[in-house]
């Protein structure tokens, strides 16, 4: 990758009035190639060479270019420390974009207020500071390479001597448009008591369209795929952090509580015309979707069958039923609300401090735990056969289907969770969890010491991360990483985040 700029940045100011003004100009290059030969077939064991293979290798080659040019412009100005106005401009060329639509430009304004410098009066004994805040903001995004033109792609076999091509299952799109979001937000801080207690608050939202997405296609039509402008997706909540300090004394000791709070609420408000629903991604039987109305990241699986009276469980032979002709929406990936709680204290050289993490709601499926029920590893399947393989037996709370009675069938542990296999119900679980994501104990080294190191500050601390998390999920850790791209929620198999212990020291020149 190769980028350059040039910045060109003025400053002017007077008594009453500061000015600041940017210019960049930048253009980003970027490469990506690989290549590959294989075989599955070798002559001789253990000589893991192309030239030991039985068949003709296969060949893998990848290219990708791209390059977007960019200018940037900035300019902001403050009237008397109270009055803060910054206005930016950005123009991009992508490569990636149809040639002669492929400019697009993004502003943003943002201005700021200090009510308690231009109102003096507001200040008393409780409110000590008074701001408020807001934005309104513009962002362009471009595509992927290559999707402009459907093209052939070489195999490495070939027909005889003659080659191999096929053509890409996508189909592209000459007419692409950037991606667009708009979005505005409005904020206030305050601070109380001499500052003893400070809030910072904010509400946002934002919209998104012409998202570039890859839409199923009939096979009928020769692509399972298209590459289309397509949807408006919105998004809006709250963000807040308060700080309090309930001790400060005299002497130093000085203790402050922290808590940050955000939440938000997405909404799918259209999609391609003719098409209600997008599937995100899948795993064995859920698929998570966007679906027109709802909140982006649904998931859709198979639920239980169940009795439409009472609402329990409709079981055959003592055993729970797939109800598969009706896959509805059980779940969302998002959650209600995130949060923190950071505790420090500070005494003298001395500082501990403790940062809690909070995730509230939000639902996943656990594929971890389907097969380890269905193959009788986790120790939840000991339950009904305590005894032996079949000794005691489990009986299901539910509706027997054929009696519409209590069920009363005792079955097998075996039997029971291996009925279980495949239903999304079942091993979709409430992803809340509270962890201790960080405890931190540190000393400032004395002057002496850092004298003689010819450094201004030295601090030598002991450091335990994710030492403790309380969740209802089972087995598995509910923060969990199985891919990086928009899908969520599902999980297979995943490392649990790492928990360490160890020493820092911090050395500042």
């Amino acid at each position: 990758m190769k980028t350059g700029n040039f910045v060109r940045p003025v400053c002017k100011q007077n008594s009453s009035l500061r000015n600041v003004s940017t210019l960049v100009a930048n253009r980003r290059y970027a490469t990506y190639g690989s290549s590959s030969l294989q075989s599955d077939a070798i002559l001789a064991a253990d000589i893991y060479n192309v030239s030991n293979s039985a068949k003709s290798p296969t060949v893998n080659e990848y290219g990708e270019r791209r390059q977007t040019n960019s200018v940037y412009g900035s300019g902001s100005f403050t009237l008397g420390q109270v009055w803060t106005v910054e206005v930016t401009g950005r123009n991009d060329w992508s490569s990636t974009l149809p040639k002669g639509s492929n400019s697009y430009f993004y502003p943003s304004i943002n201005s700021s207020l200090v009510l308690t410098d231009l109102m003096p009066a507001l200040k008393n004994r409780v409110l000590s500071y008074a701001k408020i805040r807001g934005a309104i903001a513009n962002v362009g995004n471009d595509a992927d390479p290559y999707q402009l033109a459907t093209t052939y792609v070489g195999q490495a076999n070939k027909f005889g001597s003659l080659p191999q091509y096929t053509l890409s299952d996508t189909r592209a799109n000459p007419t692409l448009k950037p991606e667009n979001t708009n979005s505005a937000e409005v904020g206030l801080e305050l601070g109380f008591l001499n500052n003893r207690a400070t809030l910072d608050a904010s509400y946002y939202g934002k919209a998104t369209t012409n998202e570039i997405v890859s839409l199923s296609l009939a096979n009928e039509t020769g692509f399972s795929a298209a590459a289309l402008n397509a949807g408006k997706l919105t998004n809006k909540g709250v963000e807040a952090q308060l700080t309090l300090i309930p001790i400060q004394l005299a002497n130093g000791f000085q203790w402050t509580s922290t808590f940050n709070y955000s939440a938000n609420r997405s909404k799918l408000v259209s999609l391609y015309p003719g098409v209600q629903n997008y599937r995100i991604g899948s795993t064995w039987t859920i698929d998570e979707e966007a679906r027109v109305g709802q909140p982006y990241g649904d998931i859709f699986a198979t639920p239980y069958k169940r009795d439409k009276t009472t609402g329990e469980l409709l079981l055959s032979d003592g055993l729970p039923q797939n109800d598969a002709g009706h896959r509805r929406v059980l779940g969302n990936v998002n959650p209600k609300w995130i949060g923190g709680w950071n505790n420090e204290v500070r005494w003298g050289r001395f500082t501990a401090s403790a940062l809690l993490d909070i995730h509230r709601g939000g639902d996943i499926y656990s594929v971890t735990n389907m097969f380890g029920q269905y193959t009788g590893v986790l120790a939840s399947t000991i339950n009904g056969r305590q005894v032996d393989w079949n000794n005691p037996g489990l009986v299901i709370h539910g509706i027997d289907q054929a009696t519409g009675k209590e069920n009363t069938v005792n079955v097998t542990s075996e039997n029971y969770y291996q009925s279980l296999f495949e239903n999304g119900e079942a091993f979709l679980y409430d992803d809340s969890f509270v962890k201790l994501r960080e405890v931190r104990v540190g000393v400032d080294l004395p002057s002496g010491f850092t004298n003689r190191l010819k450094v201004s500050s030295a601090n030598l601390a002991f450091v335990g991360r994710n030492l403790w998390t309380h969740t209802k999920v089972p087995n598995i850790d509910p923060e969990f990483t199985y891919t990086t791209g928009n899908y969520q929620g599902a999980e297979f198999a995943a490392l649990p985040t790492t928990r360490s212990l160890g020493l820092n020291l911090r050395i500042t020149p």
